[in-house]
């Protein structure tokens, strides 16, 4: 039997999920669909709109049969990360293909660009132009790319695919791959239709109080979480952000992951600057965007220094019973500790136990910052959802 993986955020999940997972579906009708999708904190530096239980719920009630959770640091990482760690939880439950959207929908094209960015050739432009220009990054890549003759009309869920299949290659993991070209709003679009963004769709609900281009399948789920204020309070992780920045100086944002040398006191800078919170998700510089500094912004305020090759464990969010049959089998032979409930973190190893409880301590505040507050330890009482 098949085993398809897909990572995601589903923040929230929408029509465009939806197709995603009815496209699968189609190609592989009997596969079991594993979703492996970032937990309380998302890849740009962000917590999730809806709590990763609801959001579970909802892919499951939507075609998925299995929802692991990608925990943080990984979640919250550059690209690169981000896709390693998800192709690693993939393959270490057994999947044997893993789907991702694009817009291009040329997978020649990616691998290209996959194997042009781990090239030698490449390695010597990227470093020459790190030496002798102050441009971000992501500018900085598609520049060196561009000179090696590459075309880099691509997007942010391209960039991911290739990243998808840059760790797949360097791993040299048992897993294929294949796109599912997106449909619908882009990826920052924010036009309002029947298959819109999912930064539309929160942009949209904060703005009007409205809950658009969400399937009926497990929309009361998505509904009553809104209705009851369990969704995040922007402004409050900003005002903490803010105080902690303020409170703990430059030196202590200089030792958080990934953060470039001197960004540390550039962020310090310009908090004292600020007049209102929401300032400082603004804050990009030539050096770093702004999607890297809130990033660094979450890796100071949890103290994370360093971050992992791969995940040490992840939690079952949700699952159907085909879904639970694959566990039963899966649990036998894999080698990834997987958290049912908060118990069964007993028996994890010491350097196991340490990331577990840096995934724990982001729920803990994620609770803290809904727009009403749910005490912390909640977090300890939550298990996964079966249909």
């Amino acid at each position: 039997m098949s085993v398809v993986a897909i990572i995601c955020e589903y923040n929230p999940f929408h029509e465009g999920h939806r197709y995603q997972i009815d496209k699968i579906r189609e190609d592989n009708n009997d596969a079991t669909i594993v979703a492996i999708m970032s937990g309380n904190i998302v890849q740009r530096g962000e917590l999730a709109f809806i709590d990763k239980y609801t959001r579970a719920k909802i892919a499951v009630e939507n075609g998925a049969d299995l929802v692991l959770e990608l925990p943080y640091p990984y979640s919250g990482s550059t690209a690169e990360i981000f896709a390693t760690a998800g192709v690693k939880i993939a393959s270490s439950i057994g999947a044997d293909t893993l789907y991702f959207g694009t817009e291009s929908d040329s997978i020649e094209k990616l691998e290209k660009i996959a194997s042009t960015i781990d090239s030698e050739e490449y390695e010597k432009e990227i470093k020459n132009l790190l030496k002798n220009s102050t441009e971000s990054f992501p500018v900085l890549r598609e520049m060196a790319l561009k000179k090696l003759g590459v075309d880099v009309s691509y997007t942010s869920n391209d960039m991911l695919a290739i990243e998808y299949i840059r760790a797949i290659k360097k791993n040299e993991l048992d897993l294929n791959y294949k796109t599912i070209k997106r449909v619908g709003a882009g990826y920052n679009d924010h036009s309002i239709c029947n298959v819109m963004s999912a930064s539309a769709i929160r942009s949209e609900f904060y703005k009007t109080g409205k809950i658009l281009s969400i399937p009926s399948e497990g929309k009361e789920f998505i509904k009553s979480d809104l209705e009851n204020g369990k969704f995040i309070d922007v402004a409050k992780l900003e005002d903490l952000l803010l105080q902690q920045i303020i409170l703990r100086g430059p030196k202590s944002i200089e030792k958080a992951f990934d953060c470039p040398n001197g960004i540390g006191y550039y962020i310090y800078s310009e908090a004292k600057k600020c007049t209102s919170s929401n300032e400082l998700s603004l804050l990009s510089s030539k050096n770093a965007t702004s999607a890297r500094i809130r990033r660094i912004l979450l890796y100071f305020l949890f103290g994370v220094e360093h971050v992992d090759k791969e995940p040490k464990f992840s939690t079952i969010l949700a699952t159907n019973q085909k879904g639970k049959n694959y566990l039963n089998k899966i649990k036998k032979t894999t080698k990834l500790p997987l958290i049912t409930k908060h118990s069964d973190s007993k028996k994890l190893s010491k350097q196991t136990l340490s990331e577990y409880e840096l995934s724990l301590k982001a729920d803990e505040l994620y609770q803290l910052l809904l727009n009403k507050p749910n005490e912390s330890k909640i977090v300890y009482k939550k298990c996964l959802y079966i249909k």
